[in-house]
């Protein structure tokens, strides 16, 4: 697609979330094309909130030479009009799918977008895995647009230690739609005189990725580097690469980081052990389902979140790094955190050998010390090592109270699966997906443990009728939908018939 004419005019739609620059990047644009000779205004139509809606910034230039030859100004337009867009720009890529829902995508168009995720409240406010699928959102847009040029905007802006913004414009002089050299670029962010060095920094690499960036060609898949593996994980590598199929390789590598990760590569590899006898109940004909699925669900069960777990989390560099980035702190500038925490008597014990933990439970009194929330700061000496030293506490985790109460539920999940199985695959490939319901820590978690009691106590009187899978899938959708389960109470006692009947 050849740049646009300097003798039309050009509109552009820029789909942004609050603070990631949008106006920014849109002064930028009006900037430089009134200093090419253009007319130039832009309008901005503000979202409800960061994330239940973004802002659409349209701008509209208009050849100066061709308003004098007319000898009248042109009327500019306020928002954009579907199947009138030449240059399209979003900041995320959900941004790009609303693009494409509201027709500002035709086969005129550019489209420049961020293939990253910044989550939708709905998306994170669902208990379950509330992600919307935006696969079909690239397929579209390759099919729509007359040019789609797409990458990872905000990694680039971190690894430039720069913003989303400038990436963004990099990424438009890099895609040649626009009539104007990458030099008339670099110096309106120049004249700016807004943080010019970081600028320039992310300027450069969104247009180095936009210029080399090939929509065409097919991310290909990865299988575990042996060469680059340290001595204690090339084994684990080695393992997954000779015992599993293709199918669940990726899972399973995912599985074996986050394990070998929260604990160390021995655990991981007890992982590979229970997944193997899993796997022997599997085959290529049901496409390695059921494999699969535990991979995934037979980590996070695992990987439980305990006080050493969130501890450790809470005192990474890169978590630090991370904040820094968020608030757009300058080098010498001091960024504290302070982390709110209320722990309760029961977190305690969990990292306890097993009959202290056990002992200090029943001790109800020393519940008194733990009902108030506490503030840590940790970036100060002092809170620091305290979360610091908690979270070093890995070995001592195989001993603790948790870890012994979290290997019997494992357990009796697994017979069961491995019991059912050979009647109803599909039941056990629901069965596996019982540990969505399983998540955080506290009270989440404790309410996430009633609800898998109640839905394994109907699970007993339905697991052999025709419908089971059925009926097991949709209690475990109901148990997601509300945290204070009046939902799943209504759909068990909904299902009570249906148990009295089979019995």
């Amino acid at each position: 697609m050849a740049k646009i004419s300097k003798d039309k005019p050009i509109n552009i739609a820029i789909i942004a979330m609050g603070g990631q620059g949008g106006g920014v990047l849109s002064k930028w644009i009006l900037d430089m094309a009134e200093q090419q000779g253009f007319l130039a205004q832009y309008t901005s139509v503000p979202g409800v909130a960061q994330r239940t809606g973004a802002t659409i910034y349209y701008i509209e230039l208009f050849p100066k030479h061709l308003a004098t030859k007319s000898k009248q100004l042109p009327i500019l337009a306020l928002t954009p009009i579907p199947g009138d867009v030449d240059i399209v720009i979003a900041s995320e890529m959900m941004e790009a799918g609303r693009a494409l829902m509201r027709g500002f995508i035709s086969k005129k168009t550019t489209l420049i977008a961020s293939d990253h995720r910044d989550y939708a409240i709905v998306e994170k406010q669902i208990m379950g895995d509330g992600r919307r699928e935006l696969s079909n959102v690239k397929t579209l847009s390759e099919e729509t647009a007359a040019k789609y040029i797409c990458f990872d905007m905000d990694k680039a802006a971190r690894d430039s230690n720069s913003i989303i913004s400038s990436v963004l414009f990099g990424a438009l002089a890099g895609s040649d739609a626009l009539p104007f050299d990458r030099a008339v670029f670099e110096e309106t962010i120049t004249i700016s005189g807004r943080a010019v060095e970081a600028n320039m920094r992310g300027f450069s690499a969104g247009y180095q990725q936009a210029q080399t960036h090939n929509t065409n060609k097919e991310s290909k898949s990865k299988e575990p580097a042996k060469s680059t593996a340290s001595k204690s994980i090339s084994p684990l590598l080695n393992r997954l690469n000779d015992n599993f199929p293709p199918h669940v390789r990726m899972t399973t590598l995912h599985g074996l980081q986050k394990l070998t990760d929260f604990q160390d590569p021995a655990y991981a590899n007890l992982y590979l052990d229970r997944l193997e006898i899993i796997k022997a109940l599997d085959s290529p004909e049901k496409h390695w389902h059921l494999t699969n699925e535990m991979a995934r669900y037979l980590a996070l069960a695992m990987a439980y979140d305990d006080t050493i777990r969130v501890a450790d989390l809470k005192t990474r560099s890169t978590r630090f790094k991370r904040f820094r980035h968020e608030v757009k702190a300058e080098e010498k500038q001091i960024v504290n955190v302070s982390e709110y925490m209320h722990p309760r008597l029961e977190e305690l014990c969990d990292i306890l050998p097993n009959s202290l933990g056990k002992f200090l439970l029943n001790r109800r009194l020393l519940s008194k010390l733990f009902q108030k929330g506490r503030r840590i700061s940790t970036t100060k000496l002092r809170g620091f090592l305290l979360l610091y030293f908690m979270g070093r506490l890995k070995g001592i985790r195989r001993k603790s109270m948790r870890f012994k109460n979290e290997t019997t539920r494992i357990e009796i999940w697994m017979n069961e699966i491995i019991s059912i199985c050979p009647q109803n695959y599909e039941l056990a490939c629901e069965l596996s997906g019982m540990q969505r319901l399983l998540k955080g820590y506290s009270d989440t978690y404790e309410r996430g443990l009633h609800n898998t009691a109640a839905i394994m106590q109907a699970y007993e009187g339905f697991k052999h009728q025709p419908q089971a899978a059925n009926l097991l899938s949709n209690l475990k959708g109901t148990a997601l939908q509300d945290e204070e389960g009046q939902e799943l109470a209504k759909a068990l006692a909904k299902t009570s018939p249906l148990i009295r009947a089979a019995e």
